[in-house]
């Protein structure tokens, strides 16, 4: 039940919606074997106003890789970088704690997009392929260099 508690608070600082589906009805965490205690104190964190910190303080996290590594693609994307975004941290729940592999990740994951009929503006696409090129030689070199394996 412990591994539950923490994947679900995990998930709770991760997601925004999960904390105000639990909020909103506590059977939002049914798919986690947790004791009476355990969903007692998970109810009460979701519920507590600190949460909305945690919950920016991770997003923050998660976008610092893409705001150092690809600048050039959030910027093109314009408007719709907060959608795209928003989009992938659903597709890809789990950040990586190696920026390259994240910011790689990220633009695989875009590329897919644009490949399925994405719409996307041509200086996005653009940036895209730039900052993408120069991801991929610094993660090879990071790689090279005894960092850690892709995940």
């Amino acid at each position: 039940m412990l591994a539950d508690f923490q994947q679900a608070l995990a998930d709770l600082t991760a997601s925004p919606e999960l904390c105000q589906a639990v909020r909103d009805d506590e059977r939002a965490l049914v798919g986690y074997e947790l004791g009476e205690r355990e969903r007692q104190r998970l109810l009460g964190i979701a519920r507590h106003p600190g949460m909305a910190a945690a919950c920016t303080v991770y997003r923050m996290n998660r976008l610092a890789p893409l705001a150092m590594n690809v600048r050039a693609t959030l910027h093109a994307l314009g408007g719709a970088m907060r959608p795209q975004v928003h989009a992938y941290w659903r597709a890809h729940p789990r950040g990586h704690a190696h920026f390259f592999i994240e910011a790689d990740r990220f633009c695989g994951w875009l590329k897919e997009r644009v490949a399925a009929g994405d719409d996307m503006p041509r200086e996005a696409r653009q940036a895209l392929a730039h900052d993408h090129a120069v991801v991929q030689a610094a993660l090879a070199a990071s790689l090279t260099q005894g960092g850690p394996m892709p995940a």
